[in-house]
Order: C-alpha cells, then sequence, then structure tokens
C-alpha cells in the first residue's frame, strides 16, 4: 500500500482540502443522488485514492456495505483491483440484490461480498488468502464494536495498509479510535478530517486514517 501517495495526492483532488464541498471530479455526486447512503462527495473520493494505491496483490475489504454506495465509489476506474465487501445485510432495508443491482447500475464487476457477522467470519478464516491494503470500517459504532473492528484486521494487513473508519465525530468512535492508536504502537493516524458536528457537514460524520506499520 503507498500510503505516502495516498497522502499526498489527496488534498489534490479538492480545491480547498478540506474546506471543499465537494471534489474536482463530480463523478460521486451520482452515487450520492442515484444510491441510498450515508456519506458525501468527499468521503467516496477518498475511498476511491485509497483503493487506486494498492500496490498489486492487496485487496480493498469495506466493513458495512449498506447500499453498496461507497463500494461503488472505490471501485470507479480500479476495477482490476481486489474487492471485498462484508455485512449481514441485517440494517434497515439492505439487501444483497440491491448491492448487486447498484453496482450494475455503475457498469462495475461484482465484488466479493461475504454476508455475515464479520467478527464471526474473519476470525473462521473468510480473509486468510487476503493481503489487505484498506480496511474500510463502516459497520457497528459501538465503542465496543469499533476497537474489536480494527483488531480483527490485522492479521490481515499489509505492511503500510490503511484502516478507514468514519463516523469519527461521535463520541465513542472517536474515543475508540484514541484508545486503539494507544494500545496498537504498529497503528498510527495519519489522518482526521472532522464532520457535520464540527462544522464540516462536506465530510458527513467525519474520518479518521490509520497507518499499519507492519
Amino acid at each position: 500500500m503507498d500510503a505516502d501517495r495516498f497522502l499526498r495526492e489527496l488534498p489534490r483532488l479538492f480545491d480547498d482540502f478540506p474546506q471543499s464541498e465537494h471534489p474536482r471530479d463530480r463523478r460521486f455526486a451520482r452515487i450520492v443522488s442515484d444510491v441510498e447512503n450515508l456519506a458525501k462527495e468527499n468521503n467516496f473520493a477518498l475511498l476511491n485514492l485509497a483503493a487506486s494505491c494498492l500496490d498489486d496483490g492487496e485487496t480493498y475489504v469495506e466493513v458495512g456495505v449498506f447500499h453498496g454506495a461507497s463500494l461503488v465509489a472505490a471501485m470507479l476506474g480500479n476495477e482490476h483491483r481486489r474487492f471485498v465487501g462484508v455485512d449481514s445485510f441485517e440494517f434497515r432495508d439492505a439487501t444483497l440484490d440491491v448491492v448487486e443491482r447498484n453496482l450494475t447500475a455503475f457498469g462495475l464487476p461484482r465484488p466479493e461480498l461475504l454476508v455475515g457477522d464479520v467478527f464471526e467470519l474473519v476470525p473462521a478464516g473468510a480473509l486468510n488468502d487476503a493481503r489487505v491494503g484498506v480496511w474500510y470500517y463502516d459497520a457497528l459504532h459501538t465503542y465496543e464494536a469499533q476497537l474489536e473492528g480494527l483488531r480483527i484486521a490485522e492479521a490481515c494487513l499489509a505492511p503500510g495498509a490503511l484502516l478507514i473508519v468514519d463516523d469519527t465525530d461521535w463520541e465513542q468512535v472517536e474515543r475508540a479510535m484514541d484508545d486503539y492508536v494507544a494500545e496498537q504502537p504498529r497503528a498510527r493516524r495519519i489522518l482526521t478530517v472532522d464532520g457535520k458536528d464540527r462544522g464540516n457537514p462536506q465530510w458527513w460524520e467525519g474520518m479518521q486514517v490509520l497507518r499499519w506499520e507492519g
């Protein structure tokens, strides 16, 4: 994973990072309008860049697929990479069929979609063949789940991997991130972007990115 490239190129996606209302590349606007989601164009641009920085043989893993908006965003222009989505599809009206229809609507190939509880699937070996370069956690955001959602990724992470978390404006998520960094010396926080609760609605509920120093 080329984390240095990610940090170098992220500001270049915007006229005024992180204050811009949207990235220069407006292709993510269609995702916002056409797919039910809990994000903004800026969040999608960040994920897309992260996916483009994967090294050969590395995998992008998304935990919490919902209707597939962020997975679509990450895959645009990066279709040659390996993508894995993990979701129990128990949240609201999210279903595997909806995700597949949204991927098709954007002309994207079907990624690997694992249906079930990530806290059962990953320890059971569902990702044992993956070298994970991006781990995007957007599932249950209780303090305990957020903390464990980072811990379970560790065995799969490639050197330099990015651990991306959203909704980091929330107190319990921010606290879990702080505690994880404090307990895990191989994880280093390299980016914090505040969201709407802190005056930046263009970043939804905020994002943080950690780098895995494997």
